[in-house]
């Protein structure tokens, strides 16, 4: 019998998602340096060539999947004419909701950092990588001089995102569909506050 790709994605998604939930909670309980990969294999009631197969240290497991945004969206938003904050913000709908976030997950990593500051750079690193996307795809529209200023927004959208998207995670009567709402107010009202000031 041959498995659907579907079935197969939902599998790989929960596989990664248990051995990132293994990870996370070993380094509550034991703290990260003392965590090995063959402790999160076993946490995870799997073999250590399964976590291998999955991620290529700790660091990533601890990470779990890089919200890169996928190229067949980055080609929807270079294809797109409508206004540049108005498709930015659709084609991170479009990524969230392809993402499958778990409220859980997301409360680990929060109490995982608020107990061990010192990885905070980590999950910073991981959330640059999005950044530096979505600079190259505002330099898409604006063009390669318009580069200092997309960085800043950039920057600014993906922090935006982040505390969406813990705010989500710690509510839960919020929306998955509500995180983009909460991110163009959180915009908004940085731009009346600019404004102000100038």
């Amino acid at each position: 019998m041959v498995i659907s790709s579907s079935l197969r994605d939902r599998r790989r998604l929960q596989t990664e998602r248990e051995i990132q939930s293994a990870t996370l909670q070993l380094a509550l309980r034991e703290g990260f340096e003392t965590v090995t990969t063959e402790m999160i294999a076993a946490e995870a009631e799997i073999s250590l060539r399964t976590f291998f197969n999955y991620y290529t240290n700790k660091e990533a497991a601890l990470l779990g999947k890089r919200p890169e945004i996928p190229p067949e969206i980055i080609a929807w938003f270079e294809s797109a004419s409508g206004p540049l904050m108005n498709d930015l913000f659709e084609a991170l709908g479009k990524h969230l909701s392809n993402t499958q976030l778990d409220r859980d997950t997301i409360r680990l990593i929060d109490t995982l950092l608020e107990r061990s500051p010192e990885l905070v750079p980590i999950f910073h690193a991981s959330l640059q990588k999005l950044s530096d996307q979505m600079a190259d795809l505002i330099v898409s529209r604006l063009g390669e001089t318009a580069r200092p200023e997309a960085e800043l927004l950039a920057e600014l959208v993906s922090h935006a995102l982040a505390h969406a998207i813990l705010s989500w995670s710690q509510s839960d009567d919020m929306a998955e569909t509500a995180i983009i709402g909460l991110i163009r107010q959180q915009i908004r009202k940085l731009g009346t506050i600019i404004c102000d000031m100038l």
